[in-house]
């Protein structure tokens, strides 16, 4: 599985080199700010792990019974960098969001602009960085939609592809809403209405969209792209609540976000809905006191891993998660029933999901 994303990882990186060398002299035209941002995009770019951009390639394969060829490889190599650059612009979007001033183990794009203005003597620098980091994750979705507006496929194919991206944006947009406004009221957490965020916020954009566009580019049967969309749904909630944990359990040197980030933002996650039902009086003035707190340090978070080890919430989590991977593996056996490198990544892409720490 890890050689199959590394090697599309590489296929990708490479597409986005020559599209930013063409881009920073085309938007340089502007103003010197568009060679400056094509650096950072890129750079930001190839700091992830394009499992997005890698799932083109891989729904194409198996809409195709196992066979990808080369002239379909460029093309489903081009909608990964897509995918890629949709990521970018929501993680960018996000960190603003959510006041991370750290992204994959280095500055956020927000937080380096801030800086920049810092270094020019600009008053609120914080606000422009803001602002040039909402631009940024701005450009990004824009040169992404038009990589897919200009692919080599059939128009009818060429426009679902484009109209099946902007509607889970969409979708990501809402669900996005629906997280930060959760965070900030303080509700009470219900479990079907969180996967349901996981599912719109998460899971469809990761997984569903990209296998979907995959399929989609290489004139798959409906019935196969249904099944993929399906299957993405299952990875993408399994991949969500491994997410969550990390947030809470996670190591800040191995994750690249701040320690207890998640708790000081107040994240409605599963966790955050046991601990309401399962803590003691006390423990949950306690909480409340911590979750949605930016102040709070080491302590509160340990006391937090504490409460949800103790009451046997992680386990249950976990559980929940491991449901879901029979799912998933019903799913891959319908759509890749025999053996083959498709089903080996699909099978290891689950495991990976199942145990990640990053």
């Amino acid at each position: 599985m890890y050689s199959y994303f590394q090697a599309r990882k590489q296929e990708i990186s490479e597409y986005l080199r020559v599209l930013f060398d063409e881009k920073a002299d085309a938007l340089s035209r502007v103003n010197p700010l568009g060679r400056d941002l094509c650096g950072r995009l890129y750079d930001f770019a190839l700091r992830g792990k394009m499992i997005r951009g890698g799932l083109v390639s891989l729904g194409c394969s198996i809409a195709r019974g196992g066979t990808c060829v080369a002239e379909q490889r460029r093309i489903v190599t081009a909608a990964g960098a897509a995918m890629e650059l949709f990521q970018s612009g929501l993680l960018i979007h996000d960190d603003i969001m959510d006041r991370d001033t750290i992204r994959r183990g280095l500055k956020s794009i927000f937080f380096q602009y801030t800086e920049m203005a810092e270094g020019s003597g600009i008053g609120d620098s914080y606000h422009l960085g803001e602002s040039l980091g909402i631009c940024a994750g701005d450009v990004a979705y824009f040169l992404a939609f038009e990589i897919l507006g200009r692919l080599e496929v059939p128009a009818a194919a060429r426009g679902e592809v484009v109209g099946l991206s902007a509607r889970e944006l969409g979708y990501v947009g809402v669900a996005q809403m629906q997280d930060i406004f959760a965070g900030a009221a303080g509700s009470t957490v219900v479990d079907e209405e969180v996967l349901k965020l996981y599912l719109y916020k998460t899971g469809r954009y990761t997984f569903s969209l990209p296998l979907m566009a995959g399929g989609v580019l290489a004139g798959g049967e409906a019935e196969v792209i249904g099944s993929l969309e399906r299957l993405g749904e299952t990875l993408g909630i399994i991949f969500q609540i491994k997410d969550d944990e990390i947030g809470l359990f996670g190591d800040a040197a191995e994750t690249g976000k701040p320690v207890g980030s998640d708790i000081k933002e107040g994240k409605k996650t599963l966790y955050y809905g046991s601990l309401q039902r399962l803590a003691g009086k006390e423990d949950l003035e306690r909480l409340d006191g911590i979750f949605g707190n930016p102040d709070i340090g080491e302590a509160e978070v340990q006391y937090v891993r504490g409460l949800t080890e103790g009451l046997g919430i992680r386990s249950e989590v976990q559980a929940r998660a491991d449901r879901l991977a029979e799912s998933s593996r019903a799913l891959i056996d319908s759509l890749v029933p025999s053996e083959g490198s498709d089903r080996e990544v699909l099978l290891g892409l689950l495991d990976y999901s199942l145990a990640r720490t990053r």
